[in-house]
């Protein structure tokens, strides 16, 4: 709806025409007036005008020439003229249309007839302005958003994917976080950057729920092109198109700097496996996660044996490096990602892990002990072998039937020393 009056210019060189439109036309518009070509062009010149009822015959400047004059310029030439003249004949018609006016009035004018013309001229006017505006407006917001689609692009990961999980999409940043370029992402299947590290339990969770119409939120550690790996906060829903799924976005934010603090703090700095920390912060957790299940939850608990005499007779040196090579060979033992090993103390060492049965238990741990002993890292100051060795407490329990860390420990450490009482390199269980 149009909430003003809109202006009409009447140009005329005669008293009686300029009265006589501008009585027909004052209760709807606001009136100007102009008595030659110069004053018209003027006034229009000036702004404020949406229509000009435009007389031909005039003396110094007629319609004609006024008309051209305004249709040449770029601020005026999209005001609507009207010609109100006593010429009817069809040649002075065609060429006021030609000249780029929108009507051709005769007179003696009609009051309904100039009403009506000048009416539809004024609202098409008036809309071609409002769609010129809202145009204007839109190229500014599709500027804008191609601006922030850009940000996006280049500083937020995202990905999307169908429902099998292959990669239809991928922003720059997602690109230059996993070394890989668009062309190399999509059609691949989102494992492409899966790491390792990344226990299926993690990714079984992530799956059920996303597939249950559900947000999943969490931290991952990915794979990089080149082997190396990052860490990344990222929050995966469902698409829906017509509501119907068909696909999950995920958009995420990079974590690694965070991940590296964290795990400096939870990892031993010279054997590079988790510290004590870690060790009390998890093995509860583990407890808790796994008490649904059947498995039995293992703590193998370790001491090198007579390592205080290998320090006295090689040297803090060479007991270091018997630490990291020890630490080294208990971690590689582990077959599973939930399988943890922490170093707990000086020459103390735990291992927390999952088996089926009581004796597949017993049987990874004497593999450790042998594994350990095979390292023929020599002690010629060991009553238990002429190497390195290692005795060991090891305590199993349903995973169901115990929730206290500090009742494992204590009996897994009675058990330990009850190996070096009989004799060391051994597993008590």
């Amino acid at each position: 709806m149009i909430d003003f009056q809109p202006t009409i210019l009447i140009v005329d060189d005669m008293q009686t025409n300029l009265a006589i439109l501008a009585g027909i036309l004052k209760d709807d518009y606001n009136i100007k007036i102009a008595k030659s070509g110069p004053k018209a062009i003027e006034i229009v010149s000036q702004g404020g005008i949406n229509l000009v009822l435009l007389d031909v015959i005039m003396p110094d400047m007629d319609g004609y020439e006024v008309c051209s004059l305004l249709k040449k310029n770029e601020k005026t030439k999209n005001i609507p003229i009207i010609f109100v003249t006593g010429d009817d004949s069809s040649e002075g018609e065609e060429k006021g249309f030609k000249l780029g006016a929108v009507d051709y009035i005769t007179k003696p004018v009609k009051p309904a007839t100039v009403k009506s013309r000048v009416n539809t001229h004024v609202n098409l006017y008036l809309h071609s302005i409002e769609l010129e505006t809202m145009s204007h407006a839109m190229q500014e917001q599709n500027i804008k958003l191609k601006q922030y689609t850009s940000l996006i692009d280049e500083n937020v990961i995202t990905s999307t994917t169908d429902l099998e999980g292959i990669i239809t999409n991928v922003s720059n940043a997602f690109c230059q976080i996993s070394g890989y370029s668009k062309e190399e992402l999509i059609g691949q299947n989102q494992n492409i950057v899966r790491h390792p590290d990344v226990s299926e339990s993690l990714y079984e969770n992530l799956w059920d729920t996303i597939q249950a119409d559900k947000t999943w939120t969490g931290e991952i550690k990915n794979l990089k092109k080149d082997r190396n790996y990052y860490w990344v906060k990222a929050v995966i829903s469902p698409v829906f198109e017509n509501e119907i799924k068909i696909g999950y976005t995920a958009i995420r934010q990079d974590i690694t700097d965070k991940k590296i603090i964290e795990e400096i703090s939870i990892t031993d700095g010279l054997t590079n496996i988790y510290n004590r920390r870690h060790f009390n912060e998890t093995f509860p957790n583990i407890i808790t996660d796994t008490e649904k299940s059947n498995e039995f939850i293992s703590f193998l608990l370790m001491d090198i044996d007579h390592f205080k005499q290998y320090n006295d007779n090689y040297g803090h040196q060479a007991g270091d490096e018997v630490l990291i090579n020890f630490a080294k060979c208990i971690k590689s033992s582990l077959k599973r990602k939930d399988d943890l090993v922490f170093r707990l103390g000086g020459e103390e060492f735990g291992i927390v892990f999952q088996t089926d049965t009581k004796e597949k238990a017993m049987q990874f741990s004497n593999k450790v002990r042998i594994d350990i002993e095979n390292l023929q890292i020599v002690h010629d100051y060991s009553t238990a072998s002429k190497y390195i060795t290692a005795s060991m407490g090891l305590v199993t329990v349903q995973s169901n039937q115990t929730n206290d860390m500090d009742e494992i420990y204590k009996q897994a450490d009675d058990l330990l020393y009850k190996s070096k009482e009989n004799g060391r390199n051994k597993v008590s269980v």
